[in-house]
């Protein structure tokens, strides 16, 4: 369970790094759990153009049972729980992975800006992110700006009409909006760790990540929770698999 400290510190930053979320048995066993999902195929896999090489798993629960225990996992439904403080069900599912030397920028964004348009209704939702692989400053990290959420929506524009779910952004911003940001909440912060540690960072939070520079390829189990109240249906839904229309309560038990 999460301090008050850690609670706070999740409130005034947008995120908060936890050490060592999956340990021994259970990291190993969700590691080889993925490991035998990118062997797979299906639409909800998306894979670097030249490579082949995996760049996106949607809803990677389908596919094993060790990454759906995960999501039932107490410890992390507790955590989420208590940033929430409301009823929650899981929004998003994904493996990102960025292989090295390959394509793998995100620009700068805001995760809500997106999902405004799945029927999120107030940028209330929180991804947890688990490092498959050790996350370091060479090989594409997540880039935040520490406190940005609390700005609300940024100036954008229209970008790539079809980019829902694409390396060149629906929306993008401009450099003079980035560095309005950096100067009223300070620097660009990489969100590094080692393998078994995650990041839970909310979903108004400025950020972005460069390409793989390094020689491992890094990989990002995500899991984003939205409170059940906080959604409404919507014209021409994403696929299921991108988008989930069943609420399941994930709140722990009293």
């Amino acid at each position: 369970m999460l301090s008050n400290q850690q609670i706070s510190e999740y409130k005034e930053s947008g995120y908060l790094i936890l050490e060592k979320l999956l340990r021994d048995d259970l990291f190993h066993r969700v590691d080889k759990a993925i490991e035998e999902i990118e062997a797979m195929e299906g639409p909800e896999f998306f894979r670097e153009k030249k490579s082949g090489k995996i760049r996106t798993i949607f809803a990677p629960e389908k596919f094993h049972p060790e990454i759906q225990q995960l999501i039932d996992n107490e410890e992390i439904r507790g955590i989420v729980s208590q940033l929430l403080e409301t009823e929650f069900y899981l929004f998003q599912s994904k493996l990102n992975s960025k292989a090295s030397l390959q394509s793998g920028v995100w620009s700068w964004h805001q995760d809500f800006k997106f999902w405004k348009e799945d029927g999120m209704l107030e940028a209330e939702a929180l991804t947890l992110a688990i490092f498959l692989t050790d996350v370091d400053v060479a090989n594409g990290p997540i880039l935040a700006i520490p406190g940005s959420q609390k700005y609300g929506e940024v100036e954008s524009y229209l970008n790539n009409p079809d980019g829902v779910h694409d390396e060149n952004l629906k929306y993008l911003i401009r450099q003079e909006t980035l560095a309005k940001m950096v100067t009223r909440f300070g620097p660009i912060t990489p969100l590094t760790g080692k393998a078994g540690d995650a990041v839970i960072f909310s979903s108004n939070i400025l950020h972005g990540s460069y390409q793989n520079m390094g020689i491992v390829d890094r990989k990002l189990l995500m899991f984003t929770f939205n409170p059940t109240r906080n959604i409404q249906e919507v014209g021409n839904p994403r696929p299921d698999y991108m988008v989930k229309r069943e609420k399941r309560v994930l709140n722990p038990k009293p």
